[in-house]
């Protein structure tokens, strides 16, 4: 299956802050996205359809943000089993300390 990896400035929802985005589209419709915060650089949301998961499209995705800039993944509290694996697997930096000012996780 083809599809292509594009990059832009833009909000997860309307409610959110800017971030950079890095979509995966095929024939126009967009199949994944990986959202990267402008502050800190870190992932805020990588999500690929259901039906095209166990294509590498999230590691396509990793693969065109980090050959742009730097960027981290999030503290390890606040990932997802699935995000914790998406980290692994792909490697790279995380963030060491969170920087929320009231957060739910625990820190040293």
């Amino acid at each position: 299956m083809t599809y292509t990896i594009t990059s832009r400035m833009g909000r997860y929802s309307e409610s959110d802050d800017i971030t950079h985005i890095w979509e995966a589209t095929d024939e126009g419709q967009v199949i994944g996205a990986l959202y990267v915060t402008t502050d800190t650089q870190e992932v805020a949301q990588i999500e690929v359809d259901a039906d095209r998961r166990r294509e590498g499209i999230a590691t396509a995705l990793w693969e065109a943000a980090t050959a742009e800039m730097d960027v981290f993944h999030a503290y390890e509290a606040h990932r997802t089993p699935e995000g914790a694996a998406f980290a692994q697997a792909v490697g790279g930096e995380e963030i060491e300390t969170c920087e929320i000012s009231h957060c739910y996780c625990t820190q040293d």
